[in-house]
């Protein structure tokens, strides 16, 4: 009987070893959005809302947004205008941040046609990974 008990206790226990599941770091969820434009006078205020769907904390954040110099090829300019460089901030698993970006744009270019280079750390326990997201608004929001 204490045969039979050990065994069952053994297989239990490696039914609950085998069934606990990680979870996985994915960049596809922090989620970008572009919100409507509110204008003062000349001043153009674009949001963009990021959310962290990821399941992590993500902690020494930082946010650089930018645009093409050349208004009129916007695809083939290497020449980049900052519009805002945002750093060392922090992020908790379901949260959105605001971020209103003041443009005096050319009426070539839109917040969807804003560069963001979006990067930082992953909290895994006491783990930090480091990650990166890049590209323009309009990629990064249509992927979602």
């Amino acid at each position: 009987m204490k045969k039979q008990f050990a065994i069952l206790i053994m297989i239990i226990g490696i039914v609950a070893g085998c069934s606990t599941t990680s979870k996985t770091f994915d960049d596809e969820n922090i989620i970008f959005k572009v919100v409507d434009t509110q204008s003062n006078n000349e001043l153009k205020l674009e949001t963009i809302k990021i959310t962290n769907e990821t399941g992590f904390d993500l902690d020494n954040l930082s946010l650089k947004i930018s645009y093409p110099l050349d208004t009129i090829n916007t695809k083939n300019s290497a020449e980049r205008e900052t519009v805002e460089i945002i750093d060392e901030f922090k992020m908790k698993s379901s949260e959105t941040k605001d971020f209103s970006i003041p443009l005096t744009l050319n009426e070539n270019i839109g917040a969807i046609d804003l560069e963001v280079d979006f990067k930082g750390n992953v909290v895994e326990g006491n783990k930090k990974v480091p990650f990166e997201i890049g590209g323009t608004l309009s990629a990064l929001v249509e992927k979602h």
